[in-house]
């Protein structure tokens, strides 16, 4: 490959970094650095509250109409988004530990990974040969 292709290891590493969950600055402004079970209680928390404000208006009711046992059940909903999240969050470091123990394993299978220049398309594509119905014998 062309030198101006090549990016150095420091850069690789950088934005191996910077994409991967969880390995990012926190920022409470920006949601999408938050864990997934803040991501999900957050969600569950604004869709509770809409739904609430929205029943209220069709209704016609005053935002404290019932308040106590809404509130309870906004809880309850930011509770079930939380635990959905851990629940995510759980079962992708469990995917991810499962991918590095079958790498570890098989290393073989996973050596054209190490060259993180790449390869060139005659290592990647397959030679075609076509079969053309005016042929009618196949060698």
């Amino acid at each position: 490959m062309a030198d101006s292709t090549r990016v150095s290891e420091k850069e690789l590493e950088r934005r191996e970094g910077f994409i991967r969950a969880g390995r990012r600055e926190r920022h409470l402004i920006d949601p999408f650095t938050w864990s997934y079970p803040w991501k999900g209680a957050g969600a569950m928390l604004g869709i509770s509250v809409a739904a609430l404000y929205l029943q209220n208006r069709w209704n016609k009711k005053p935002y404290y109409y019932a308040i106590v046992p809404r509130l309870i059940l906004v809880g309850a909903a930011t509770a079930v988004g939380y635990a959905a999240g851990a629940l995510r969050e759980k079962h992708y470091q469990t995917r991810d530990a499962v991918i590095e123990h079958y790498m570890q394993l098989h290393p073989e299978d996973f050596d054209h990974f190490n060259d993180r220049s790449g390869r060139s398309f005659s290592q990647v594509l397959l030679p075609w040969y076509p079969r053309r119905t005016q042929y009618t014998r196949y060698d």
